[in-house]
Formats: C-alpha cells, sequence, structure tokens
C-alpha cells in the first residue's frame, strides 16, 4: 500500500511554523490598524500541547465525527450484499457513455457548492460516486478531480453558499450576491479545465472487480432475496434532508419557513396529564406540555442542520439498513466502516491543527503586511499570494477570512473585488495545499501520495489560476 506522506508533510508544516514564531512577531489587525503583540515562540512542550488542544475543539471534532459516521454508513451497506450490485449497475448502465456520468458529477458537486455550499456534509454521498467512477474502470486521480476537484471548483465559483460567499460577505459588508457575474464566470471558466482534463481521463481497469484493492467500501457481492430499492429510498432521504435541512434557507435566501414551522412545532402546548415524583412529594394533575419540544429536546430547525445532525441521520441510516437487510452484527459493521475512515478523519483533523497553531500564535499578520508593503497600491498579485499562504495556514474559509481577509481589504480597493479575490484564490490554493481538509480526505481516502497528485493535476491547477487571475484583473480595471 503506498503511503501518502500527508502527515509527514503536515508535521513539517507545523515544525516550520514553530520556527516561524521565533523570527516574526505576533499582530493582529483590528479596524483597519495592525497591532504588535510581540513575540509569541512555541517550546517544545508548546507543541504538542497545541496539537493535543486542536482535538479538543468542537467544530474539527464535529467534522472528524461526522466522518467517522459516514463510514459506520457504508460499513453497514458493504455488509448488504445489494450495494455493491447497485454500485455495478449504476457502471454498467453507463457503459460506453462514461464520461458523461463524469460530466454530470462534477457539475452538480459544483453547483451544489457554489449556490449552498454544504461542505463537509457532500461526502456522505462520494464513497459512493468514487466507487461507481473505479467500478467503471477510472484510476484514483480522476475520481478525486470529479468530486474533490469539483467541490473546490464550486468554490472558487462561489455564489451565494453561505459558508463562503456569505462569510467573506458579512465580514466586508457586502451583499452575498456581489459581483454576482464574476462569480458566474469563475464557476463556468473553472469548470472548462475540469471538463478537458476529464475527456482525457483513460479507463484503466476492466471490471469492478479490478478496483476492489483501491475501495475499501466496494462491499460484499452476495446473492440474496432483498431488493436494492431499500438502498435507493435511504439514498434518496438523506439527499433530500441535505438539502432541506442544511440549506440556509434564512440566511442566503431569506426563506424562514422552516424556522416558523420549527417554532410552531417546538412550542405547541397542549393541556396533558402528569405524574411528578420528587423528593419532597408526589403530584398529579394536568398541565400545559410543550410535548414535541420535549420529545425531540434541543434540535435546530431546517435549514440550520449542520455536521452534528446530519451524523446523527447517518448513523440511524446504517441501523435502519442493517434491519431491513437483516446484516448480521449491525453495530459490529458500524464499527468496522468507521474504523476504515479513521485514517482520512484523523488526517483531517491534523490539517485543522495547523489553523489553530496559526491561530494561537498570530504570526501571519505580520508576514502579510511585509509582502503587502512591497506596494503602496492595491495589487492583485500580492493580495493573492497573502491569501494563498494565508488559506495554508487557515485552512478552513471561517478561518481565513477572519484573519487574513480583512487585512487585504484595508488596501483602498472595492469590497467585492477582495470578496472575489478571497474565495476564487482560496479555492485554488486548496487544489495544491497539504493543508487542504478536503484535498487530504480525498488523498488518505483512495491512498494516493500527494506527489502523484502534484505529477497529474499540476497543469489542471495552473490553468485555474490563470482563469482565476485574468478575470480578478478585469473585475479590477472593469
Amino acid at each position: 500500500m503506498k503511503k501518502t506522506g500527508l502527515f509527514k508533510i503536515i508535521m513539517f508544516i507545523l515544525l516550520g511554523m514553530v520556527v516561524a514564531t521565533w523570527i516574526f512577531s505576533a499582530s493582529y489587525f483590528n479596524e483597519g490598524n495592525l497591532a504588535e503583540l510581540g513575540m509569541y515562540n512555541i517550546g517544545f512542550f508548546d507543541y504538542f500541547s497545541l496539537i493535543f488542544g486542536s482535538f479538543e475543539f468542537a467544530y474539527f471534532l464535529q467534522i472528524f465525527i461526522l466522518l467517522l459516521s459516514i463510514g459506520a454508513l457504508y460499513g453497514v451497506l458493504g455488509k448488504t450484499g445489494k450495494y455493491r450490485a447497485w454500485v455495478e449497475k449504476i457502471a454498467n448502465h453507463f457503459k460506453g457513455v462514461e464520461f458523461i456520468f463524469l460530466l454530470i458529477v462534477a457539475f452538480l458537486i459544483a453547483v451544489l457548492t457554489s449556490v449552498f455550499d454544504y461542505g463537509y456534509l457532500l461526502l456522505i454521498f462520494f464513497p459512493l460516486l468514487i466507487s461507481i467512477i473505479l467500478a467503471m474502470g477510472y484510476d484514483k486521480v480522476t475520481a478525486l478531480v470529479t468530486t474533490i476537484g469539483a467541490i473546490l471548483v464550486g468554490t472558487i465559483g462561489n455564489i451565494v453558499g453561505n459558508a463562503t460567499s456569505g462569510v467573506v460577505a458579512g465580514l466586508l459588508g457586502i451583499e452575498t450576491t456581489s459581483g454576482f457575474y464574476y462569480k458566474l464566470s469563475l464557476l463556468i471558466f473553472s469548470l472548462i479545465p475540469i471538463v478537458l482534463y476529464l475527456s482525457k481521463a483513460k479507463k484503466t481497469k476492466k471490471n469492478i472487480k479490478d478496483s476492489e484493492e483501491d475501495d475499501m467500501f466496494i462491499g460484499e457481492k452476495n446473492s440474496n432475496k432483498y431488493s436494492i430499492a431499500s438502498i435507493i429510498v435511504v439514498f434518496s432521504l438523506l439527499f433530500i434532508l441535505l438539502i432541506v435541512g442544511c440549506t440556509t434557507w434564512n440566511e442566503s435566501f431569506k426563506i424562514d419557513t422552516f424556522s416558523k414551522l420549527h417554532d410552531s412545532v417546538t412550542t405547541w402546548s397542549p393541556k396533558l396529564p402528569y405524574l411528578h415524583i420528587t423528593t419532597e412529594k408526589i403530584e398529579t394533575g394536568t398541565q400545559e406540555v410543550a410535548i414535541f419540544g420535549k420529545l425531540f429536546g434541543t434540535v435546530s430547525a431546517f435549514g440550520e442542520w449542520r455536521y452534528a445532525e446530519m451524523s446523527i441521520i447517518c448513523l440511524i441510516s446504517a441501523v435502519v439498513l442493517g434491519l431491513l437487510y437483516r446484516v448480521q452484527g449491525i453495530f459490529t459493521a458500524m464499527a468496522e466502516g468507521a474504523k476504515k475512515m479513521l485514517k482520512p478523519a484523523f488526517l483531517v483533523m491534523m490539517a485543522y491543527t495547523v489553523v489553530y497553531f496559526a491561530g494561537n500564535q498570530m504570526f501571519f499578520p505580520t508576514i502579510a503586511k511585509h509582502i503587502l508593503s512591497i506596494s503602496n497600491k492595491f495589487s492583485v498579485i500580492l493580495s493573492s499570494i497573502v491569501m494563498a499562504l494565508g488559506s495554508i495556514f487557515h485552512v478552513d474559509m471561517l478561518y481565513v477570512s477572519n484573519y487574513v481577509v480583512p487585512q487585504i481589504a484595508a488596501a483602498d480597493v472595492d469590497a467585492s473585488l477582495v470578496g472575489l479575490l478571497a474565495q476564487s484564490i482560496y479555492g485554488v490554493t486548496m487544489f495544491v495545499a497539504p493543508t487542504s481538509a478536503f484535498l487530504v480526505f480525498g488523498l488518505s481516502y483512495l491512498n494516493v501520495p500527494y506527489k502523484e497528485w502534484i505529477k497529474k493535476t499540476w497543469k489542471l491547477i495552473v490553468t485555474l489560476l490563470a482563469i482565476v487571475l485574468i478575470i480578478l484583473l478585469i473585475a479590477k480595471f472593469a
């Protein structure tokens, strides 16, 4: 089995950040000014304390648990004997027109990311899509470009996604749709290199059996009396819940129907009998009870679901499928599936350790200042360099927007241009950065060495960068 080299690379990056804290002072950019904070040196024990501390951070842990929950779901699917048959059936259905399937998948993922920005939630469906692509005979890098690559293209051309355009727009004080036509251009023109790459992809395997060593969730193929229909229904429901539950209806589309429905259901209080036994007495009678609010507990409205809710849905789906297909040892199968996903989930957490280091030591604003000060005017190239470096160190757009974007936006420049630059350069950087959580997941999931990814996709990445820079320059001088 090949090694991806990602763990070693991330550890070297963390060590490089330790060195940086001994060279660059910490600083904080706030309200247009860079405040000097002094030297925040990382010592020997600090180094390990920060690594351990990152694994206690709630946001990172939710992503980790989601990935393990996805593994648990596919662990059960693999034991049904029908999941593999479904994969094979889809692969055979597109026999001779496999390229069409790749285009459909890449287009849908890119558009869903551009408009809805589901982030890691889309990974729920990636093992299925990757299995189909591998079963068609394509190699692992093609599967990654079709799936992970499409998510990143959707990030480059993010139109109204709350987690990308929304976060940046909120920080800059502009509308999420600001620069709409430029964003649409970024999406369309960034898809073209993906299409060209996929059009040249060659099939290397003859059938599904040859993809078994590359696909850890292809599952068993058993002849039994059960129909594939139950799996199709569960996946359909998962997709519906993703759309209904995880779309930020209110923030992105000003639709408050689901939040109002949630309030109505959880606060509905019929008069019901009760029995209360305390340490002092026994009480009976009737009272108004918010019955559904009590039964459901603390649950977010549709439109506010994220990783925790969908992790639970994945686990419930695994149990339901296990019962429907009479899987022996459902929880053992779930544990085995989660174990298979442990390596990708761990490496994603290690990628997030980098932003934990950067956020605690605050050396990057000092580096950014010296780069941006090369020119006394706003420079697309210098700002792109700062954005790319900031993306490598801050990993997630949530942190990039807080720690990197304000410093770039401080120049005398239109805020919409800064928003375009932020999302597009971030998206391109995530194609190549060894701290890119999506890339780390994909490479570790399919066991693709980082060097192999760069070797096979560098032309694609350079083309995407050129497209982004051209559109940014047009936006600047238009």
